[in-house]
């Protein structure tokens, strides 16, 4: 298997940051057969959750991608794309940023907009982004979206390939109960949520932030997808990475309720995905820790740009840069939203007593 990150194919965006190739590994396209399904205790078959449309306000029905993308003339970005069925609407996350100039603020935008969903196929349509899968399929091997908003066009489909990556190890996750969702454990664990992902998506397809439609170049891009559907209530705040090492394994991690002295909450874990189909699910340190605060001009939220996270009982430690500082995404196009940060993130880190380099993705929603 290609690693992530080789030596070569550099690209030194304004800021002097070294961007590494998006060259994606090796892997066939992903079956019932060779998905992870068969070989995991308490999974099940992803393709039969793709189409769920759970109404209700306190039901999320995510779809996430997050692209790593290089285009045939050569420009590098990395774009968030999350077209969600939530509080009986369509929502959206859309986030841009610019690896040419990463101080540069992201293009981007959340909304709650007009749209429609069906349960009996991948199939949203709203006002700001598409979402489909073709008719008598099985909703996932091949999946497009498009979409025009906050001043970026986009039209790709992707593919998935390798192992999926079943958050927890086995596809579910709880963090805490809604308020819709009660104390009633004989039926379901209060604030579960199905939760599960694909590591290696392909991606191709046509990109435009300037006025022209470029494609995207296939060997040299890559996406992660990840779909979540329940009920996901986030007390306090969160901060998310989604960090692909130079080793292949990637680290999935969910860390609650950070403060601006530092600290993190709990619950605190991430799940390592190995490229074989390994799972490891391992608690994040008390001593992991968020620092260098920014203040965004819109929404007069407090971010964090710099991270610690330490997996002792896996004898590995991270230490990870938002690289894309000015990443939030507020309500746009006239709609309703929300803010969130969404943004490109890379750093150096220690494996089992070994040197790694790694990119990726910090997600953060601030309550401070």
């Amino acid at each position: 298997m290609r690693p992530f990150i080789p030596l070569l194919s550099l690209l030194v965006a304004a800021t002097g940051l070294e961007i590494p190739s998006f060259a994606p590994p090796s892997f066939e396209p992903s079956t019932i057969e060779n998905d992870g399904l068969l070989t995991g205790v308490g999974r099940y078959d992803v393709r039969k959750t793709m189409a769920w449309l759970d109404p209700g306000s306190q039901n999320l029905n995510s779809y996430f991608f997050l692209l790593w993308l290089t285009l045939v003339d050569g420009r590098k970005y990395h774009v968030t794309l999350a077209p969600n069925f939530f509080r009986d609407q369509t929502t959206g996350i859309f986030v841009l940023n610019d690896l040419q100039n990463l101080s540069a603020p992201a293009l981007a935008g959340t909304a709650f907009a007009p749209g429609v969903g069906r349960s009996d196929s991948v199939y949203l349509e709203s006002a700001i982004q598409n979402l489909t899968s073709p008719a008598g399929g099985d909703n996932y091997t091949d999946i497009y979206y498009t979409s025009d908003f906050a001043g970026v066009i986009v039209d790709v489909h992707f593919s998935p390939t390798g192992k999926n990556l079943y958050v927890g190890g086995s596809g579910g996750v709880t963090i805490a109960p809604s308020p819709a969702s009660g104390d009633d454990y004989r039926r379901l664990i209060p604030g579960y949520s199905w939760y599960w992902g694909n590591p290696t998506m392909r991606v191709d397809g046509t990109i435009n932030v300037e006025g022209e439609d470029v494609a995207i170049d296939y060997d040299q891009s890559f996406a992660f997808f990840e779909r979540q559907s329940g009920t996901f209530s986030i007390p306090g705040g969160h901060v998310g990475f989604w960090l692909y090492l130079s080793n292949g394994v990637m680290v999935h991690c969910w860390t609650l309720a950070p403060t601006l002295e530092g600290t993190l909450g709990k619950p605190a874990w991430a799940t390592l995905w190995h490229p074989n189909g390994l799972h490891e699910v391992v608690e994040v340190d008390a001593n992991s820790t968020v620092s260098d605060t920014w203040v965004s001009p819109y929404s007069g939220l407090t971010y964090f740009s710099k991270f610690f996270l330490s997996l002792s009982t896996r004898n590995a430690s991270f230490n990870i840069e938002q690289s894309a500082r000015f990443s939030e995404a507020t309500p746009s196009g006239g709609y309703f939203g929300y803010n969130i940060t969404e943004a490109y993130g890379q750093g150096t880190g220690t494996w089992e007593g070994e040197d790694i380099t790694f990119f990726g993705h910090v997600e953060q929603l601030s309550f401070l």
